[in-house]
């Protein structure tokens, strides 16, 4: 057997982005990271013998990560977070011991529980699926890794596989 991939890596696929976690009953404080992001498509070829075309691929992520770029990502969809919009164009964000303040047009609000790299991987991935659908550009396209540095690495992954009806 046979199988085909194409891999994109670092070079516009970045953003600078502030975040903070929460695990095992603790909240981080606010931090920032120079976050990369790496992609890989497999899948069989297209008539055209490739697997997904690179230029499309990569333009659509660089468009992800620059909606990431230079804000205060948030989780939305924690449950060990809360935030309150306040009439003042303020968020108040509220987490086991720590309490923040944030400017609401400084923040992007994630559909996803923690801001951990493997759920930004996941985010990312959602966000591309959907772009390429919309684009009629997944092809053959039957696994897609997602995966995101937070540090030097140390990624987290999100592998997600394709069902063609």
């Amino acid at each position: 057997m046979t199988r085909y991939a194409v891999r994109v890596h670092p070079g516009e696929l970045h953003f600078n982005a502030a975040h903070f976690i929460t695990f095992d009953g603790v909240c981080e404080n606010i931090h920032g990271h120079n976050f990369h992001v790496c992609l890989e498509a497999q899948g069989d070829n297209t008539g055209d013998a490739f697997v997904i075309d690179f230029v499309q691929l990569n333009a659509l992520a660089a468009k992800i990560c620059a909606g990431l770029h230079d804000g205060v990502l948030l989780p939305a969809e924690s449950s060990e977070v809360s935030i309150t919009r306040r009439d003042d164009g303020l968020l108040d964000v509220r987490s086991y011991d720590r309490r923040f303040i944030l400017d609401e047009r400084s923040c992007i609000l994630l559909p996803v529980p923690n801001t951990t790299a493997e759920m930004l991987a996941r985010h990312i991935s959602d966000r591309l699926l959907a772009e390429l659908a919309a684009a009629d550009a997944l092809g053959n396209l039957q696994l897609l890794e997602v995966a995101v540095e937070e540090a030097d690495r140390q990624w987290g992954i999100c592998r997600r596989e394709i069902g063609h009806d």
